[in-house]
């Protein structure tokens, strides 16, 4: 089964009925994610679903994405592009206490009412970076005003030494 360009109203599938693999290419206009830069264009994917036993199944694919965020070090507004590769295992979100296989990539939802866009977004806030910085050395590039840092604990190990 192929799904083209499925929209923010086509998000949901019954993974309990249907053929497989199922293969996509995704786009979303919107994100709900919290905490991270807002979305400059789309979130667009390649992904496939196949069906590996009952209540088992396997997520590939590629999500790409382009957010506007602050540098945390300059304030300055950048572009953070996500273009990662995803491959995890589904599972139906009653097994989720059950489960003792230990494998690091699992995603729990019920498998009737299977959102991806939620799993996509769980995969963007997984991927984007802790730390976001227009450059690499940005700190130490930053102009010296001259005044000195205010070191309180300096003062103390000059009066112990």
């Amino acid at each position: 089964m192929f799904l083209k360009n499925m929209s923010r109203e086509n998000k949901t599938l019954n993974l309990r009925e249907g053929a497989f693999p199922i293969k996509m290419n995704l786009i979303f206009n919107e994100t709900s994610l919290k905490d991270i830069g807002q979305l400059k264009d789309s979130i667009t994917g390649d992904i496939e679903i196949s069906l590996i036993s009952k209540d088992l199944f396997r997520f590939e694919g590629t999500v790409r994405a382009i957010f506007i965020d602050q540098c945390q070090s300059c304030l300055k507004d950048i572009q953070v592009g996500l273009n990662f590769s995803s491959n995890l295992a589904i599972k139906d979100e009653t097994l989720m206490m059950e489960d003792n296989s230990n494998q690091d990539q699992t995603h729990y939802q019920n498998l009737e009412y299977f959102n991806i866009k939620q799993l996509i977004e769980e995969e963007i806030s997984l991927s984007y970076p802790n730390i976001v910085k227009c450059e690499e050395e940005c700190m130490e590039n930053r102009p010296n005003t001259g005044k000195e840092k205010n070191l309180p604990f300096k003062k103390i190990r000059d009066l112990i030494d």
